[in-house]
């Protein structure tokens, strides 16, 4: 999921608006929970770290991609998360300068001219980094039905944090529905999911980062969405009140960023599992029951140190489900006082129940070097392609990354794609790719990716028969 003025946040991003805002609120009245100990890491935090070099002048790079369409989404940079619904994308916003300027959606019906036709609101002095639509039919509501993650990113006493509700079935003219408020004095949410079960029901999922630590909240929320005119919660998770492992001081906190936290959740199978990425923790499988609640969790996967900073920022599943990729988001060649070797691998691991077996690792040569002219890390990775084999990964200054696990001992990569180096609008990052989301569409064979500078770019792999 910044600039810092004598603590005081005056524009936070990513991660680090996590980590700075917890920082400004650490005396906040009713904060009687101790805050985390590393206030300044990732994404942000690290900008003013990366030091000029080939990155800022480098030319766009394609191997085994063609470049359909691209879009700068109205010039205003800070563009975070992608997400393809119907022949719109919709593209989410970091916090940045406060305002938040709302989440961009864009026409891609012709890929080859992708054009901003609407925006979905967000509040005041929050983020809405994380957006996600479904096709939705119950009884109380019948279209498609976008959520997106709130975040504060100004004044943490005052403003709404939690899950907006959108009615997006017409895109170019989209209408608020609702929101759901997550708990007084928490940064917010995250990153999201919406899922449509079998029975109807209809969930909608937060990472509510840190949330244990200011207040004693849950951090993993799941809310009932059928009726999305009246969310309610139906379950919450907090990895000290219900499994016993106190985050704020927990052996698995290593690294530049020793934090224990929920950063990411992710439905599966129909939204019958969840997965919660917890930090330095590790991935946490929990069973969804009938009525929404939790059981579990079940299985945990771990990125163990010395040699990885431990970080399990985000996952997917791949290979029909029997795989786990895990991406770490490491950080630290730029932004850590010892640093480990390399901004980290995607970990390749088997899924099943009890703890899972790594398999295999995959990087890139610019992740595998000390290099700081760019962010050289994977952010996200998602699944295409027969039974799941290819893997599309946002690896912010390396851009997207295609990749094989059809042997999954030995991944082998296909192809890259990284966007010509563009300034930030705002003036706060550096002049170099940063790609933050990718979204396969297999309705159009195409992939979707999010620049942080430079917007919206659609891709064609080179070769592969279907998405």
């Amino acid at each position: 999921m910044s600039r810092f003025d004598k603590g005081r946040v005056l524009r936070v991003t990513g991660m680090a608006a996590v980590t700075a805002l917890v920082m400004g609120w650490a005396g906040a009245p009713g904060s009687a929970h101790q805050k985390p100990d590393d206030e300044q890491a990732g994404l942000a935090a690290t900008a003013p770290d990366i030091t000029p070099g080939p990155a800022w002048t480098a030319s766009m790079r394609t191997r085994n991609f063609t470049v359909v369409g691209h879009s700068d989404l109205g010039g205003g940079g800070m563009n975070a998360d992608v997400w393809k619904h119907r022949g719109y994308a919709y593209v989410g916003v970091f916090s940045g300068p406060c305002p938040a300027t709302g989440v961009k959606v864009a026409d891609v019906r012709n890929p080859h001219s992708p054009k901003l036709v609407s925006r979905l609101h967000t509040p005041r002095s929050t983020s809405g980094e994380d957006v996600v639509v479904r096709h939705v039919e119950t009884a109380r509501f019948t279209g498609e039905l976008a959520v997106v993650g709130i975040q504060a990113c100004g004044d943490p006493t005052e403003v709404f944090r939690g899950l907006k509700f959108f009615d997006v079935t017409d895109p170019s003219s989209p209408r608020k529905i609702s929101r759901y408020r997550v708990a007084a004095g928490t940064v917010g949410c995250h990153e999201v999911d919406l899922a449509v079960r079998s029975n109807g029901r209809v969930l909608a999922a937060c990472a509510n980062v840190f949330a244990e630590q200011i207040t004693g909240s849950d951090e993993v929320v799941l809310v009932d969405v059928t009726n999305p005119y009246r969310p309610h919660k139906v379950a919450g998770f907090a990895i000290g009140k219900d499994h016993g492992v106190d985050p704020a001081d927990n052996r698995s906190n290593v690294g530049c960023f020793p934090a224990t936290f929920a950063h990411s959740v992710r439905f599966t199978n129909g939204g019958h599992w969840i997965y919660a990425s917890y930090w330095d923790y590790g991935t946490l499988r929990f069973r969804v029951r009938p009525d929404g609640r939790l059981l579990g969790p079940n299985a945990r996967t771990d990125i163990a140190p010395p040699d990885e900073d431990g970080d399990n920022h985000s996952m997917t599943l791949a290979r029909d489900g029997d795989t786990m990729v895990v991406n770490p988001e490491d950080f630290s060649p730029a932004g850590c006082g010892q640093p480990l070797q390399g901004w980290g691998e995607a970990h390749v691991y088997t899924n099943r129940d009890g703890n899972n077996r790594l398999v295999s690792i995959f990087s890139t040569r610019n992740s595998r070097s000390m290099r700081t002219d760019g962010f050289y890390t994977v952010h996200n990775t998602e699944s295409a392609g027969p039974e799941g084999t290819q893997m599309f990964s946002s690896w912010y200054s390396d851009g997207i990354v295609w990749w094989s696990l059809e042997h999954r001992r030995n991944p082998m990569k296909l192809g890259q794609f990284v966007p010509p180096p563009t300034e930030d609008p705002t003036g706060f990052f550096p002049p170099v790719p940063i790609v933050w989301g990718v979204y396969p569409d297999r309705s159009s064979d195409l992939i979707y990716a999010s620049d942080i500078n430079s917007g919206l770019w659609i891709l064609r792999p080179t070769g592969l028969r279907q998405l």
